[in-house]
């Protein structure tokens, strides 16, 4: 009757944390994609166009210098995806990871295969 209800108590915490990080999921996507203003992250921003005006020298040089603003931009804005996805999915896969270890049974002592000592040579004799 207990193991019934270890397993009864395994699948509650299993489905208050699928609720957790459901709830988890929507509110960060929420937050990171969807209440943000668009020309933050793009290349319309204010800080890109001050930096773009801030470009000197010949055409040449005015080209160069906006290219590798643009550049930059561009591996900023990979690294503020990818910390948004993992800000997103971190936590969720960490629950699961958690709940996957909880849900493992200890094997007992003696169904210990690799410390159980080999039968005695008398057994195995042949006679």
């Amino acid at each position: 009757m207990t193991a019934v209800r270890g397993v009864d108590t395994y699948k509650a915490i299993r489905w208050v944390a699928v609720l957790a990080s459901t709830v988890w999921i929507c509110l960060t996507i929420y937050q990171e994609f969807i209440d943000v203003d668009p020309t933050q992250y793009g290349f319309k921003s204010a800080e890109v166009e001050a930096r773009l005006k801030s470009c000197a020298g010949s055409f040449q040089q005015r080209y160069d210098c906006k290219e590798a603003v643009i550049i930059a931009k561009g591996h900023e804005s990979f690294l503020i995806w990818i910390e948004k996805v993992a800000l997103i999915l971190g936590p969720p896969i960490i629950v699961a990871a958690l709940l996957n270890r909880l849900g493992r049974e200890s094997p007992a002592k003696e169904d210990d295969n690799y410390t159980k000592l080999p039968p005695p040579v008398s057994k195995r004799r042949v006679r």
